[in-house]
């Protein structure tokens, strides 16, 4: 039964998307619209939730793609794909006591599965059943990446239960395992440290004495044993098993999430948080990978519960602040990042963060004084800062402060001769203004040639060709500029003037009415009205009769 809606299921989903694409907007419908129409048979049916849950988690939004898909399942209990998916999901949302009711179906499906066995592992040592993590993690074959969680697992597994030479054991039989040598010797390391034995110092020695395979945690681990060799009050890292299988699982989701694991990188993340909760290190990885994922306003949300007293909570705000503003949410991020100036703990960065997202809001004036904060905390503006400089001339030229603008887009210039982006905004700026026309266009098209897909770019040089009468070649440059951003109210209108002066009337009319349609800025819609009222030459000899 279950296989036949939900075969039904996805051609719903493939119909849906289908009719979208040919929307006027030209892309595929919300994840918000497709809810909606699948909305009449929600609780009513499963091929409705599976509907559902497959378009959830087709956006990432894992939680709500769990909760959809775990209805199905209630409707076709027999669907082991399925019940996996439930799974998954479950663990990717940290909701483990949620994942452990599937745990025996799917062992029993498939004897292979790695992560049932491994979430059945966790549950046990939050239990405190060291003797049922190794018994449990027996189950799994002893090569490649399950032999390795093998090992380290039924290692703590053993330390849980009390039993330091079963741990050492299996450590030991493992050691030789070249792939695994570096990652075995700082897990011998914990576990000697933890048990308080004379041969921690020489384990966390052997890491050091490793010719390749260091990484900072380890390098934190050994650091943080040396200081509590000098000072007792200094807590340990890792305080027990627990703790120590945690280690285990971040170093495992590290390494995946510097590949396209992300959805692995997710769970072994997130079962490590769940072993401890407390690790803002954990809270910020499980942030990161779902930043990763491009989930902004999830990760913000993650970020926003470290802990005001960790060492890392003023960089937690920083990435709290710039999620929310990826996630279209500015008005939170600018109230995160104040908050950080109110805790006295805002840095040069939270500045220039602060700066750009008012920028980008278009509060210039409030975007110059936070730049303006910037450069006081620097003191000295060397090149390496010229990004700020750049920035700032921007909100200035927008914000009707030429001359302070000017200054600073010649001096970000003067450090970065071969920016683009510098190049093209003051070379723009020069031709807009009508001012030196024979530089700016050297320019732009310096700027051109090291950014030859950039659409904005290739509009300055069109723009540079119009200003100084060369109608011809700037209609070719602009159409150039359309290919690469076809969208831009600006650049539609810039081509629309060359068509009218290259003596092309319906065109430029033509490309107006796109320019007016493509949400341009608020103090443009009249003057492209004004064009399309009456073009170009009569406009401009009724503004001289006026």
């Amino acid at each position: 039964m279950g296989k036949a809606w939900i075969g039904l299921a996805i051609g719903l989903v493939t119909t849906v998307i289908a009719g979208a694409a040919s929307a006027k907007t030209e892309r595929l419908v919300s994840r918000e619209q497709a809810l909606a129409l699948a909305r009449p048979t929600w609780g009513h049916s499963g091929s409705g939730q599976y509907l559902a849950g497959q378009l959830a988690q087709r956006e990432l939004d894992y939680s709500n793609a769990a909760d959809y898909l775990r209805g199905a399942l209630s409707w076709a209990p027999n669907d082991l794909d399925l019940r996996r998916r439930v799974f998954l999901l479950m663990l990717a949302e940290g909701r483990l006591a949620d994942a452990l009711p599937h745990t025996d179906a799917l062992r029993r499906y498939d004897t292979n599965d790695l992560l049932p066995v491994v979430a059945d592992a966790v549950g046990a040592i939050i239990k405190g059943d060291g003797a049922k993590v190794v018994t449990t993690l027996a189950d799994l074959n002893s090569g490649g990446f399950p032999g390795l969680m093998r090992t380290l697992g039924q290692a703590w597994g053993a330390v849980a239960a009390n039993d330091l030479p079963a741990a050492r054991a299996v450590l030991a039989f493992s050691a030789a395992e070249p792939a695994w040598a570096t990652i075995i010797k700082i897990h011998t390391a914990l576990i000697e440290d933890i048990a308080g034995a004379d041969g921690a110092g020489a384990a966390y020695t052997a890491i050091l004495e490793a010719k390749s395979g260091r990484s900072s945690r380890s390098v934190s681990l050994i650091n943080n044993f040396r200081a509590r060799q000098k000072d007792s009050s200094v807590a340990p890292l890792v305080r027990n098993a627990q703790d120590g299988m945690a280690e285990a699982f971040f170093s495992i989701a590290a390494a995946l999430n510097q590949g396209k694991q992300s959805l692995s990188a997710l769970i072994y993340a997130q079962l490590a948080l769940k072993l401890r909760p407390d690790s803002d290190l954990l809270q910020i990885l499980v942030a990161e990978v779902i930043e990763k994922q491009d989930r902004y306003a999830d990760a913000a949300a993650v970020y926003a519960g470290i802990d005001a007293t960790s060492p890392r909570f003023a960089m937690a705000r920083l990435a709290q602040a710039r999620n929310l503003a990826r996630a279209d949410l500015p008005d939170e991020a600018i109230i995160a990042l104040r908050g950080l100036a109110a805790e006295g703990t805002q840095s040069t960065q939270a500045s220039i963060l602060l700066g750009d997202i008012l920028r980008g809001e278009e509060r210039f004036d409030e975007a110059i004084a936070a730049y303006d904060k910037a450069a006081a905390q620097l003191g000295e503006i060397t090149a390496d800062d010229w990004r700020l400089l750049y920035s700032r001339g921007i909100a200035l030229e927008r914000g009707g402060q030429w001359e302070r603008a000017e200054a600073d887009l010649k001096k970000a210039l003067e450090m970065r001769p071969d920016e683009a982006f510098v190049l093209n905004y003051l070379g723009y700026s020069w031709i807009d203004r009508g001012e030196h026309l024979e530089k700016a266009e050297g320019m732009v098209r310096r700027a051109s040639e090291l950014k030859p897909e950039d659409g904005f770019i290739a509009d300055s040089l069109g723009w540079a060709y119009y200003r100084t009468g060369r109608y011809e070649e700037a209609v070719a440059e602009l159409e150039r500029a359309i290919t690469l951003q076809p969208v831009d109210p600006v650049i539609n209108e810039h081509l629309g003037d060359a068509y009218w002066q290259a003596n092309r009337k319906a065109e430029a009319r033509f490309q107006w009415r796109r320019a007016l349609n493509f949400d341009p800025p608020a103090d443009l819609v009249p003057k492209i009205e004004e064009k399309l009222r009456c073009g170009l030459d009569r406009c401009a000899v009724a503004r001289r009769a006026d």
